[in-house]
């Protein structure tokens, strides 16, 4: 082989570079293939091609679900993570109420809670929709939104600038200031808003005692023990105002000191002002301080005026503060004073209450006084350096401005002008005794002749409420000066009073188990003033008496406010009194929209209703002498209850055990009774069911007419109660009727059985072969046992088998039947007659409506509501109506017998 030649494939190969020969292919010989790089070529593209097809989708598939196990895990540790958070909060929050809790609720959830809230008046979460009951909401006027409006006002007005707030708070206390005290002439008055009616009294007393005890602001109660102040109040004062006042200011109850009324006619509910006089001129004397005098243009609870010119007088003389309540000093903004008549002299300071007179929601208190120190007036707590609480008066501010002056002289006018509408309607019925009827003409000075006198003398008047009164109170009673005679004679029985000094027991506004003293009538308390009030006391019937009336009085009260529901009426407790019924325009007139046709209605119900109780009364003396001459007819005693009275019906058997009644006769009793009370109701509702003391149930006889028969009424009662007895001994007598009729019966049917065994033979009872017996031999058709019927009214017991033939029922003849039963009488005639009746009228139910026979109006204390219902008229053509005839077989008709229990029997 030459040198030059070719090259071999090693030396070829080996002459390649490390790198070149490591990235290069194989090569196969020239020659041919090689079958094991083949191969292995294939496998490899094999395994490609298997792992791109199987494994590649499932390790996606795998891939995917391990990143949704890992998502469903980091849920579920975020979720306990929260769960751990939340319980965490809850542990914390525990204190928290559940509406709180939170981030807050919607808004829409809030305002429709609120609004059931105000709709209903008994709403509760999840309470049925069926037992709510809705409120009475009341229209606003345009005057009453803007007051509403003016308290948001006065909200948005604080986010003011501090000096911006600081100017505009002034103009609006300056300007009501002003307006206030020209309207009620207290000129040169500082103004105190408040929301709580005594808190302006707290303040003056304070003052007081600044102006009194100059050291007091530094030396506290110490400056007090010398001489300690005196606090005097009227004993017509609300319940606990005297507590209050001391509690408020530290004091002990010795600093309290309360003047009695005066004993004058027509003066007992005012200040005794010679009492406060010589009780005055007693502290000065014992080294005590005179501080604060509360008088009343109008107190609480009767209305009247204390004589404001005499207690300023004392005031003026001992330098005592004089401050003046009541719904009376509204009637300072109605008339217009020459401007050159003195201000009206009301003491010191006085409170008004704007938004009760205006019939404005929430404004609030105003409390006008005259001081020269703003310093002690700062002390005392009257004036304050916060603009934020000086925006109170915004709202009055707005409405004053609103209404103008001639909107509240109107509306100040339309009360008394109510009130003096109601006295006259009270003028007309004389059974009607107004307790806070003060009204006397002027007295007349000789040596008063100049104008401005005159007119002094006649804004004095004014203020002292002589010309008009804005309230009134009234109470029906038989003590009236001017009853009626039939009314008046009840008072006779009544204990007379017995004289011993007067210090009325607390009584609450009315209960139906208590008891009270009695009044003493306004006619019969001295007028000279040397004898104290008196009261009647010591018996169990003068109890009774008091209680009546005012049981009367609360239905007469509930009764006109169910049909005229615009003029609002309460029950008061008045001492000396009793209770009485209170009018007044200035608290409620506003708010319920009385107008003046509406007490020309109020006066059509008032006559009804008091006629009414003008027969009840009349006749409630005759009612107990009828009910005390039955031997069978017990009367109860229920004072509280407002009617004509109670009665029980006690069986004959009974009658002489009365005192030693057992438990059974107790239920015998009480179930006659309910039973009585209870087919009385099923005609008319009026009668009711009743207890006395002694637990035994009793039938309540409601209110009447003049019309009304009381005698029947009592008839009634007599005749159902008797039916009712007899009835229960005809079940006695019956039951064993019964058993001797169905012990009958069975007997006869037991002879009809053997002697139809001995007729038909014995082997037609044998069987298989009767049934052949009678296929050969078939048996008669009248033979067979025949029923039994047993009839109740003659005791008898009788065959079935008319029945059968003639297919209807064949009732036995009495010869008492077939005669015409006579006419049914009055039902009074059933009664005894009484030892000293006198004749009763006739008539018809409290309704509305001709009467259409007997009826009786129910009243009740307990539910304060009367109803009235008619009832067929009783004494009607007696007897029951007959059958008619039937058509066979030729019997005559006789009077459908009772009910009749049939007792059948048959093989």
């Amino acid at each position: 082989m030459s040198k030059n030649g070719p090259k071999s494939p090693r030396n070829k190969t080996t002459a390649k570079s490390p790198r070149s020969q490591s990235s290069s292919k194989p090569t196969t010989p020239r020659g041919g293939d090689n079958p094991k790089a083949k191969t292995k070529e294939d496998d490899s593209q094999m395994a490609r091609d298997l792992r791109r097809v199987w494994m590649n989708p499932m390790l996606a598939e795998l891939e995917r679900k391990i990143q949704e196990n890992n998502r469903v895990m980091d849920e579920m540790n975020r979720k306990w993570r929260e769960e751990k958070e939340a319980e965490r909060k809850l542990r914390l929050s525990e204190h928290i109420p559940e509406p709180l809790k939170g981030h807050g609720q919607n808004l829409e959830d809030i305002i429709k809670h609120l609004e059931d809230l105000m709709v209903y008046e008994n709403y509760v979460d999840g309470l049925e929709e069926q037992k709510l009951i809705p409120a009475k909401l009341r229209l606003l006027d345009e005057n009453a939104e803007v007051a509403i409006l003016s308290h948001g006002l006065s909200a948005y007005v604080s986010l003011l600038e501090p000096s911006h707030l600081k100017h505009f708070t002034n103009n609006i206390v300056e300007d009501t200031s002003l307006w206030l005290s020209r309207m009620f002439r207290f000129d040169d008055a500082a103004v105190f808003y408040h929301e709580d009616e005594r808190e302006g009294l707290i303040r003056l007393c304070r003052l007081a005692l600044h102006k009194k005890f100059p050291k007091y602001l530094d030396e506290g109660y110490e400056a007090l023990y010398s001489r300690p102040p005196v606090i005097y109040l009227s004993s017509a004062a609300k319940a606990g105002m005297g507590d209050y006042l001391c509690a408020q200011l530290g004091l002990p109850s010795s600093c309290l000191s309360t003047i009695p009324c005066s004993i004058q006619p027509g003066c007992q509910h005012k200040m005794d002002t010679t009492a406060l006089e010589q009780q005055v001129e007693d502290d000065v004397t014992s080294a005590r301080t005179p501080l604060l005098v509360l008088g009343y243009a109008g107190t609480p609870v009767i209305a009247q005026v204390d004589d404001i010119e005499k207690i300023q007088s004392i005031c003026k003389k001992h330098q005592i503060w004089f401050h003046v309540e009541g719904h009376h000093l509204a009637t300072l903004a109605m008339y217009s004073v020459p401007t050159n008549v003195s201000p009206v002299k009301t003491g010191d300071s006085i409170t008004l209450n704007l938004g009760c007179w205006l019939g404005l929601p929430s404004l609030p208190y105003v409390t006008l006084y005259k001081t020269a120190d703003s310093t002690q007036a700062y002390h005392a707590g009257l004036t304050s350096l916060q603009t934020h609480y000086k925006l109170s008066c915004l709202p009055i501010w707005v409405c004053l401005q609103n209404l103008g002056h001639e909107g509240v002289v109107n509306r100040i006018k339309l009360s008394v002008d109510l009130a003096e509408k109601m006295h006259e309607k009270l003028m007309g019925h004389s059974s009607l005794q107004e307790v806070s009827n003060t009204v006397k003409p002027a007295d007349k000075d000789p040596n008063e002749t100049s104008l401005r006198s005159r007119i002094s003398k006649a804004v004095v008047n004014f203020l002292t409420y002589e010309i008009s009164s804005p309230s009134v109170v009234f109470k029906y009673s038989c003590y009236a000066s001017d009853a009626p005679p039939e009314v008046a004679s009840y008072a006779k029985n009544a204990p007379k009073p017995v004289k011993i000094p007067a210090k009325m027991p607390e009584r609450a506004p009315y209960a139906a188990q208590e008891t009270s003293a009695n009044h003493v009538p306004s006619s019969t308390q001295s007028e000279d003033g040397a004898e104290p009030p008196t009261m009647s006391v010591g018996t169990e019937e003068s109890y009774r008496h008091e209680d009546y009336f005012d049981a009367l009085n609360i239905w007469l009260a509930e009764t006109l406010k169910r049909e005229v529901s615009t003029v609002h009426l309460d029950t008061i407790e008045v001492p000396n009194e009793g209770l009485c019924i209170r009018f007044s325009p200035l608290e409620n007139a506003q708010v319920q929209g009385t107008t003046l046709e509406d007490m020309e209605v109020w006066g059509k119900s008032l006559g009804k209703q008091v006629s009414i109780l003008n027969a009840t009364v009349k006749q409630k003396e005759n009612f107990q002498e009828v009910v005390e001459a039955q031997d069978n007819l017990r009367l109860v005693h229920l004072p509280t209850w407002a009617g004509l009275g109670a009665v029980q019906y006690i069986p004959d058997h009974w009658i002489d055990k009365l005192d030693a009644l057992t438990a059974a006769a107790k239920r015998e009793i009480n179930h006659l009774n309910t039973e009585l009370v209870k087919q009385l109701k099923s005609s008319d509702t009026a009668f009711s069911l009743g207890r006395a003391e002694d637990g035994l149930v009793c039938a309540r006889f409601g209110l009447i007419t003049e019309e009304t028969d009381m005698e029947e009424l009592i008839g009634l009662v007599y005749t159902t109660a008797k039916e009712i007895e007899e009835s229960s001994k005809f079940l006695e007598k019956m039951s064993e009727i019964v058993r001797k009729g169905i012990e009958a019966a069975n007997e006869d049917l037991k002879k009809e059985n053997e002697e139809k065994l001995i007729q038909e033979g014995l082997l037609r009872h044998v069987p298989l072969v009767g049934s052949l017996v009678s296929w050969w031999s078939p048996p008669p058709k009248e033979t067979g046992v025949k029923g039994r019927t047993f009839n109740l009214a003659s005791g008898k017991v009788h065959s079935t088998e008319e029945t059968y033939k003639y297919h209807m029922q064949i009732q036995e003849a009495s010869p008492d039947a077939l005669q015409p039963k006579p006419k049914q009488g009055p039902l009074k005639a059933n009664l005894k007659p009484a030892r000293h009746h006198s004749t009763s009228s006739q008539g018809s139910v409290v309704e509305n409506g001709p009467a259409q026979g007997l009826k009786v109006t129910e009243s009740s204390v307990s539910s304060l509501s009367s109803d009235s219902h008619s009832k067929p008229e009783q004494g009607v053509e007696g007897g029951e109506a007959s059958p008619p005839p039937q058509p066979e077989p030729p019997a005559s008709p006789v009077p459908k017998e009772q009910p009749a229990a049939a007792a059948e029997s048959t093989s």
